[in-house]
């Protein structure tokens, strides 16, 4: 788990964090469309862009009931963080999803991440759930370690095929 520091202040989502964060979506999105069209061998049937619209529309529209948007930096937004709660189809209880984060380039090995996962951690806490998930592209090593380093571990493998 995480070591004593001090913990950088979160905050809602605003509409003027659009520019910024969109910006996180076209470079978050592409790189995994880049993975997933790499495994798949065919393009994506939506453009990026609609993607963006689309992803930056739940996000500033989350759902207080079951979805949680926080972001890091009071002027200009550093990170992101979506987390979610559902009932898990199989188990039967309520379970925290961490949906996504992104750190901007900037603010990278400053605290960010572990901020968001911190508040991700201590909002499904509070919700209740009992259990937490992630889904990861295994390329993306940066964020296999922030989870391991927040206490997740790989429990099975998404595999995708032709």
């Amino acid at each position: 788990m995480v070591g004593f520091m001090t913990l950088l202040p979160v905050r809602g989502l605003r509409e003027a964090d659009a520019p910024v964060v969109q910006a996180w979506l076209r470079t978050y999105l592409a790189e995994h469309l880049s993975w997933w069209q790499a495994a798949y061998g065919s393009p994506p049937a939506s453009d990026l862009a609609e993607l963006v619209g689309r992803d930056w529309q739940e996000l500033i529209g989350a759902d207080p009931d079951r979805q949680w948007v926080r972001v890091t930096g009071e002027h200009r937004a550093q990170g992101i963080v979506f987390a979610e709660k559902r009932r898990d189809r199989y188990m039967g209880f309520e379970v925290g999803v961490l949906s996504w984060i992104y750190v901007d380039e900037t603010a990278r090995g400053q605290g960010v991440s572990t901020a968001l996962m911190t508040a991700a951690g201590d909002w499904m806490t509070a919700q209740g759930v009992r259990g937490r998930e992630v889904f990861v592209t295994a390329q993306n090593t940066a964020a296999v370690r922030l989870y391991e380093r927040h206490g997740y571990r790989v429990v099975d493998h998404r595999m995708l095929g032709r």
